[in-house]
């Protein structure tokens, strides 16, 4: 099981981090594993990095491409594909700061359709796996 974090990261620090994705990856773990006396710091500077995603705009495009695949549901900004034939079961929640992401498998269906692309960073910090999603 994977689990994903999909960051939507402002232009000049996408700009920036392109060619090294190692040191945003460090950035956003060692966020991801601060304590909480130490979440106001955090907040603060992952709130100058990141971008807000369009949350209606996300859920409505991701409703109107599954919509009509038996294997797919969504409950509220929660979207889930359960496809037997592929054995993929894929959990995909949408909040403003970050998508939320678990998954069976390693590219989950969702990760291909989300648009645009661009400066969106997928970080798997259990695994220690991250990239950029315009290059998958």
């Amino acid at each position: 099981m994977r689990t994903y974090y999909v960051f939507k990261i402002k232009e000049p620090y996408s700009n920036l981090t392109k060619d090294s994705p190692y040191n945003l990856y460090k950035v956003l773990e060692n966020i991801y594993y601060l304590n909480n006396d130490q979440v106001r710091i955090a907040y603060n500077f992952f709130s100058q990095i990141r971008d807000y995603f369009n949350k209606d705009k996300l859920d409505n495009n991701l409703y109107e491409h599954y919509k009509n695949k038996d294997n797919y549901s969504k409950i509220n900004y929660t979207h889930m594909i359960y496809d037997y034939f592929t054995n993929e079961k894929t959990k995909l929640i949408i909040n403003k700061s970050y998508l939320y992401l678990k998954s069976t498998k390693e590219i989950p269906s969702f990760l291909k359709i989300i648009f645009p692309k661009d400066h969106l960073f997928v970080c798997d910090f259990i695994n220690k796996d991250y990239f950029w999603l315009e290059e998958l």
